[in-house]
């Protein structure tokens, strides 16, 4: 079986909703433990090449949540590339806004969260990704304090420490490492090209 399929790894990029304005697509390539290399995107054709001709070197993590312009100031050599780099320099400070949430378990959501359940992909280890229909910004909010909104909304306690903005989840498409001959890749356990109508506005009425 093949161990890329760019169908998948242009419907992961769909998905994250990343625009050139809205930031860049941060990707990890990972040889086992150990981070060889990061890349920040702003288009979907060097996203794909760039999973492509890492594919079999790593494996490929991307970021849920775009990461900022300002990046490109101080790592303009990580445009559009993947370079080698062995220690991950960014931080959740580094969060553009939030245009996903990726959590694990369904049972602990709530029924709001739960109300979206048959609209959402699942990817390869079970997260479930919920894309949100506008981004949320941090313009009149910090970091922390739009994370207890998420957490509150998702899992029904503000606890910020639950929601992860810089989460990094394996890009579906791409080679799994360790994987045998009939699960060679990522693959998503459930696609659905759907963004979530009205997630946003009932994430921030709590507000």
């Amino acid at each position: 079986m093949k161990r890329f399929e760019e169908r998948d790894v242009r419907r992961f990029y769909d998905l994250l909703q990343h625009t050139p304005e809205l930031g860049f697509t941060q990707l990890n390539a990972v040889d086992g433990d150990q981070l060889i290399g990061v890349g920040l995107f702003d288009n979907e054709e060097d996203f794909v090449a760039e999973c492509k001709r890492y594919n079999e070197l790593g494996q490929i993590y991307a970021g849920v949540n775009p990461r900022s312009l300002n990046l490109l100031d101080a790592y303009g050599g990580l445009k559009n590339r993947i370079r080698s780099l062995f220690v991950d320099v960014f931080n959740d400070e580094d969060i553009a806004c939030v245009t996903g949430i990726v959590v694990r378990d369904v049972g602990q959501l709530t029924d709001e969260a739960q109300a979206y359940m048959r609209d959402i992909s699942v990817l390869d280890d079970g997260r479930l990704f919920f894309p949100m229909d506008k981004p949320l910004d941090f313009q009149d909010r910090s970091r922390r304090k739009l994370s207890r909104l998420l957490a509150s909304w998702f899992f029904g306690e503000a606890d910020f420490q639950n929601v992860n903005l810089m989460r990094m989840v394996t890009v579906p498409g791409t080679a799994k490492q360790g994987g045998f001959f009939l699960r060679p890749r990522v693959r998503f356990r459930k696609f659905r090209p759907f963004i979530l109508d009205g997630i946003s506005d009932a994430i921030l009425e709590q507000a």
